[in-house]
C-alpha cells in the first residue's frame, strides 16, 4: 500500500518496485501480487481503474487504505521502540568499545536523518560525510 500511497500504479510497476528495492533478490510473481491487490480492493483499501485498450489496471489507495497505512506505521514505531532494548544489548555484548561508540553514533545519525524535516539538506550532508570517509 505504501508504494501506491504516493501515486497510482499498475501491478507490473509494483513488482518492479519491489525488485528494485531488494536489489533483484526478490521478485514477487504475478500470482502473489494480483490476488493480494484483489483482496485489498475487497477490503476497500484500494480502488482499481482500467485504462487503455488492453484494460491495464491502475491501483489507487483509498482514505480507508491511508488510515490502515497510518496504523501500520504506528505499530512499526512501537515495535522499533521495543527492539531498541535488544539493539543496545546486542551491541554492548558483541562489539568492542571503539566499535560500540561508532555503532551508537551511526544509530543516532540514522534516527536524526529519518526525523529530519529537510530531506534534501539531510541527503546532501550525508553525501558529504560519505565522500569525506571515502
Amino acid at each position: 500500500m505504501k508504494a501506491i500511497s504516493s501515486q497510482p500504479q499498475a501491478g507490473y510497476d509494483l513488482i518492479k518496485d519491489i525488485e528494485k528495492k531488494t536489489d533483484g533478490k526478490w521478485v514477487p510473481s504475478k500470482g502473489m501480487i494480483y490476488p493480494l491487490l484483489d483482496e485489498m480492493e475487497e477490503r476497500e483499501l484500494i480502488t482499481i481503474q482500467e485504462i487503455g485498450e488492453r484494460s491495464k489496471k491502475i491501483y489507487t489507495i483509498t482514505e480507508k487504505g491511508l488510515e490502515e497505512l497510518r496504523k501500520v506505521k504506528e505499530k512499526h514505531k512501537e515495535i522499533e521502540k521495543r527492539l531498541e532494548i535488544f539493539r543496545r544489548l546486542f551491541f554492548g555484548t558483541f562489539l568492542p568499545p571503539d566499535e560500540l561508540e561508532l555503532a551508537e553514533l551511526l544509530h543516532t545519525l540514522r534516527k536524526k536523518a529519518i526525523e529530519s524535516p529537510d530531506r534534501e539538506r539531510t541527503k546532501k550532508l550525508l553525501q558529504k560525510v560519505v565522500e569525506e570517509l571515502s
